[in-house]
């Protein structure tokens, strides 16, 4: 290998299903296809299939201290979405790696699947489709509207921010958490900012957009969801470390809440039998709200021109940690 073509590992999904985006790199970059390491936490097996590494285009894999210590030529972690919480960016940060991740590109995708859930929830979708195919017709009971209703969005990040002006053309009356609020935004959306435990018991639906860290952990506890009305649904598209996820499971089993839509969980793949997918309440989602053509197509575009800004030595897009330059 010419010393100078520099080792980039492909473990992301992403990567793979939009794999001729990256063609373009051949020359500089020696690209290695190492999908199975996607969502993998032993460092043993990281640590072997990143070996002489000079960049991963990183999925849900863990980057730890240690794991890095094991990578002296690793110089870029390029996360293929926005989520940064199995990184250790201060470690990274500390050893000269650049962390990014692909910023704007997938946050509208990230929406309309949030859009998707709060509707299949509200209308009971899945619902009506067992019943339909079973000859029952239709489930006993009435609907939820999303006209008029009541939403709670935890986080007016790039996400939420979509999330909010999809929901106004819905005439929604919009509340939400967040601690660095664009003001202008709120005013053009009407959006209305509020503290959380006030807003969880007037909404008909919470929607939760905000990324993890060691302050949003389990922000959604059982306290928290004691708050909700009974007639509320639980969308999560962001973490599922964010919500308890045993205490939102109790909650939707004695029909304290009436549903719940989620693509996130707190261990994943969800594993076979989970109490989750025994709920014909719950909508699930295999954590794909970034499986999208356009959001694919997006996403690698942005990895592309981070790696090759990178090799130039100038900041990646949505980079993490720029003291690194320094």
């Amino acid at each position: 290998m010419n010393a100078a073509r520099r080792r980039v590992v492909l473990v992301s999904e992403i990567a793979r299903l939009g794999r001729e985006q990256l063609d373009a790199l051949e020359g500089d970059f020696e690209l290695v296809e190492r999908y199975d390491l996607d969502n993998v936490r032993a460092e043993d097996l990281l640590a072997a299939g990143l070996e002489g590494a000079w960049a991963a285009v990183a999925g849900s894999e863990s980057y730890t201290g240690p794991l890095l210590d094991r990578l002296p030529g690793l110089r870029v972690i390029a996360r293929c979405g926005v989520g940064f919480d199995a990184i250790d960016v201060d470690a990274a940060t500390a050893r000269g790696i650049v962390v990014s991740t692909t910023a704007d590109a997938n946050a509208e995708g990230v929406a309309d699947l949030a859009l998707t859930l709060i509707l299949a929830c509200l209308r009971r979708v899945l619902l009506g489709d067992s019943s339909t195919r079973a000859g029952t017709w239709r489930p006993p009971g009435l609907a939820g509207d999303l006209a008029e209703a009541t939403v709670g969005i935890v986080g007016l990040g790039r996400v939420g921010r979509n999330v909010a002006r999809r929901l106004s053309g819905f005439g929604c009356r919009l509340l939400a958490v967040e601690p660095y609020p664009d003001h202008v935004l709120c005013h053009e959306l009407g959006v209305e900012l509020v503290e959380l435990r006030a807003m969880l018991p007037q909404v008909d639906v919470l929607t939760i957009h905000t990324p993890l860290t060691t302050a949003t952990r389990t922000l959604i506890g059982a306290d928290e969801l004691a708050l909700l009305p009974p007639t509320a649904v639980v969308v999560n598209t962001s973490r599922g470390g964010v919500i308890d996820e045993p205490a939102l499971i109790a909650m939707l089993e004695s029909g304290r809440l009436a549903g719940a839509g989620l693509d996130v969980f707190a261990s994943e793949p969800l594993a076979a039998g989970h109490p989750l997918t025994r709920l014909d309440n719950v909508v699930l989602s295999p954590h794909a709200a970034s499986f999208s053509r356009r959001t694919v197509r997006r996403m690698l575009d942005s990895i592309r021109t981070s790696l090759i800004n990178a090799a130039a030595g100038e900041l990646p897009e949505g980079c993490l940690n720029p003291e690194v330059a320094r």
